[in-house]
């Protein structure tokens, strides 16, 4: 489903400025798409990108529930609760995980004959979609110790086909299965029922995430700007919100939670509107007051019947406490948001996230502000949709969509480090394609893909003037996109899809030397090293497909590392990670033999920085090499490492490595002492908050002997600032106008920010 989002911009914050690696804390990062979530009688647990996390207040404060989940994979879509114990199954990891402590700990489940695929539950049952040699079976638990088999779903595992196999879970008495483009239905996981398309004017559910239901055991699909809702009885489904909006508005999303259903809709002048109905389709109402500009809410959770939790859509949290009607920011939320497409220009670092936009530092990280000057938004509502960022020497590009549903992209550059924008078209003839994307980059040369739809085939073309001219180096299409990676005198080529074939998508099979900027391609897999086993691991790209190759080069002394990934025995979410060697000048292959690498470990991403120095970063931590990756040592204090986080990206200023994550924000490690430490909220108090006037702060003993004190409104403007002597103080805001304002504290070279609701 296209989705549309909006930009809420609030001011930046800030993160401890010592020798040590932090998770930087800001406004701009805050929140995380809500994939998946579970209750029990005192906690809610919500699956993200970046992990999982705990509201125990009804969203009002959010704690970390990842910190012993699985080691391989923080990304969490699927959680289920059974009476007051979580279970839940990390997307990229392996296996399915308990707890029974609201997720401060949690333990691997033991399977032995099969590997679970997919976590549901019916009632106080849970159910998975085990596979093993004798093929594809429903089991169930009641204590995810002891399994039951059920439902046979396919006989032989060489007769799966591939395709959707997904356990859905909406209501207490029935168990969905999306299978193949089929969806189907148990109440007790032996008999399984087959819910009809009639009344759909569609021939599958190959669209199965615009499946949803209810408490209630009401099952909902969305199709050709209509909802619709399921009889189980005459097994037709039947058009619900036809009439009942206008008839000019399209349905942007909706949402099925106990017992209400959201629809956002758009018209097409881009007129907004949400609406609510809590009699399963009967009626919708609008909500004319949300609280917020424009008025839409996605992934809505109901934690009572009049209390709600749900993304604002630039993935910020957002609380209602009158069922729907009224939303307000939360002040006190987590970091699981996107920064993958992290980049250094001159001094300055930026990023895109969502409908943001771009996101800029001239400070290392210090403070941060949104940079879209000269970059087009959505009309009427401020949306940006950046959606890649590369550097050529001193010149920075981007891709981005000039709305969120074209298919075409337009492309921008910035000469002065991000702070503005202007278009550079590409121009005819290769102005006539689709899809176009970053293939790499290689001195002063930006390599660019896009599908042909006269060849039905991927076309590379190149710029050597800054994006001014475009030439294809070679008349050939390929009938996956090409990606390269290199320096001039040994430029790499990989093909590869992010989208379809299964081993393509998780690595290279396949690696070439460019010959004149693409001219021409070398072998260089000298007996197919590299097969559908044995693979170049590829980095995540911008919004969970794949991208380019895991690996860099010390052009000076001719040398490249690749991360690669042994899957030869059919793991393919986990494999065997190591590191090859390639010389340049001999053009030979040899498998380095590390030391200070822990066992099984994960390689996200490799960077050469300069003076022989590479970097590596892993599942477990940071590691820093001397000579050429034969020897590694961690950068930093290894047990304040958030295991199983994805970095996509690392640029270096000075000593300093910042890292750019698939879903955590944005960290930074000092490279000389590399102490390990996350920021945290609770390290300053503020109350009573929110405040009606006068507000308490106390800070840490920081050994300081001032401390300047800002306050800020959302727009940036400084409201307040003072110095103060003491670590406990006040602060009166009877004169500023009810809102939401960010206090930002600075001591002894540490900087703490909090924000503080005025009612």
């Amino acid at each position: 489903m296209k989705k549309i989002y909006f930009l809420f911009v609030v001011l930046m914050s800030c993160f401890l400025l010592q020798s040590q690696v932090v998770q930087l804390n800001d406004p701009l990062m805050y929140g995380g798409k809500i994939r998946g979530y579970a209750k029990n009688s005192s906690c809610v647990l919500v699956a993200t990108d970046g992990g999982i996390f705990r509201t125990t207040d009804q969203g009002q404060s959010w704690t970390n529930a990842t910190q012993t989940f699985d080691p391989n994979s923080v990304n969490c879509e699927t959680i289920v609760s059974i009476g007051n114990d979580f279970y839940a199954m990390p997307n990229y990891g392996s296996g399915i995980y308990k707890s029974t402590d609201n997720g401060v700990n949690w333990s691997p489940l033991s399977f032995s004959s099969w590997t679970p695929w997919s976590l549901g539950k019916i009632s106080n049952t849970l159910y998975v979609v085990g596979v093993g040699q004798t093929g594809g079976q429903l089991y169930s638990s009641l204590n995810g110790s002891t399994w039951t088999p059920k439902a046979i779903l396919w006989d032989n595992i060489n007769t799966w086909q591939g395709g959707d196999c997904e356990l859905l879970s909406f209501n207490q008495d029935k168990l969905y299965l999306a299978l193949r483009n089929n969806l189907y239905y148990t109440s007790d996981g032996s008999n399984i029922s087959t819910v009809s398309v009639s009344g759909l004017g569609i021939t599958d559910f190959s669209r199965n995430y615009d499946i949803d239901g209810d408490a209630l055991g009401n099952l909902y699909y969305r199709v050709n700007n209509a909802l619709y809702k399921y009889n189980f009885t005459s097994d037709i489904w039947s058009n619900i919100s036809t009439g009942k909006i206008p008839s000019d508005y399209q349905i942007v999303e909706y949402y099925a939670t106990d017992n209400a259903v959201f629809l956002t809709t758009m018209n097409p002048t881009l007129d907004i509107k949400f609406y609510r109905s809590t009699n399963q389709g009967s009626t919708f109402s609008e909500l004319t007051s949300t609280g917020l500009s424009p008025p839409m809410v996605s992934d809505i959770i109901e934690v009572s019947a009049t209390e709600f939790i749900g993304n604002r859509l630039d993935g910020q949290i957002v609380l209602s406490s009158n069922g729907g009607s009224t939303w307000s920011l939360n002040a006190n939320q987590y970091i699981a948001s996107y920064a993958g497409n992290f980049t250094r220009s001159g001094n300055s670092l930026l990023f895109s996230r969502e409908v943001t936009g771009l996101i800029l530092s001239i400070n290392q990280g210090l403070n941060w502000s949104i940079a879209n000057n000269g970059i087009p938004g959505l009309s009427g509502i401020s949306a940006y949709f950046v959606n890649q960022i590369i550097q050529v020497k001193d010149t920075l590009f981007s891709f981005l969509q000039p709305d969120p549903f074209s298919n075409n992209v337009a492309l921008y550059k910035s000469t002065n480090n991000g702070t503005s924008w202007t278009s550079r078209p590409i121009p005819a003839p290769y102005n006539a394609g689709e899809e176009y994307s970053f293939a790499g980059k290689c001195d002063s040369a930006l390599f660019v893909n896009y599908y042909d739809p006269v060849s039905g085939n991927y076309a590379l073309i190149v710029s050597f003037r800054y994006g001014s001219s475009w030439v294809k180096p070679n008349s050939q299409n390929s009938s996956e996109p090409l990606y390269l990676k290199g320096p001039k005198n040994c430029l790499f080529a990989f093909y590869g899809s992010p989208y379809t074939s299964f081993d393509g998508f998780r690595g290279f099979n396949n690696v070439y030397r460019a010959n004149n900027f693409g001219l021409s391609f070398t072998d260089i897999n000298p007996g197919n090293l590299f097969s559908n086993t044995f693979l170049i691991k590829r980095v995540s790209g911008d919004r969970g497909d794949k991208a380019g190759p895991m690996m860099d080069f010390d052009a000076a002394n001719n040398k490249a590392i690749f991360a690669v990934t042994d899957r030869a025995w059919g793991n393919y979410n986990i494999g065997i990670d190591r590191l090859y060697l390639y010389n340049i000048t001999s053009n030979t292959w040899s498998v380095i033999s590390t030391t200070g690498l822990p066992a099984n470990y994960l390689a996200n991403c490799i960077k050469y920085i300069g003076n022989n120095v590479w970097l590596l970063a892993t599942n477990t931590g940071l590691y820093k090499s001397t000579n050429a990756g034969v020897t590694w040592t961690i950068a930093h204090n290894a047990s304040n490492w958030q295991k199983g986080i994805v970095i996509n990206s690392i640029e270096t200023i000075g000593i300093k490595a910042f890292l750019g994550t698939m879903a955590n924000g944005v960290w930074v490690s000092d490279l000389n002492t590399g102490i390990l430490e996350q920021v945290k909220d609770n390290d300053l108090q503020v109350f009573p908050n929110p405040t009606d006037g006068l507000v308490n702060v106390i800070m840490p003993d920081l050994g300081g002997k001032t401390a300047n004190v800002s306050l800020y409104g959302l727009d940036g403007k400084v409201m307040m600032t003072k110095t103060v002597q003491s670590k406990q103080f006040q602060l009166d805001l009877h004169n500023l106008a009810s809102g939401t304002y960010l206090l930002v504290i600075n001591s002894n070279n540490r900087i703490f920010r909090k924000s503080i609701i005025r009612n």
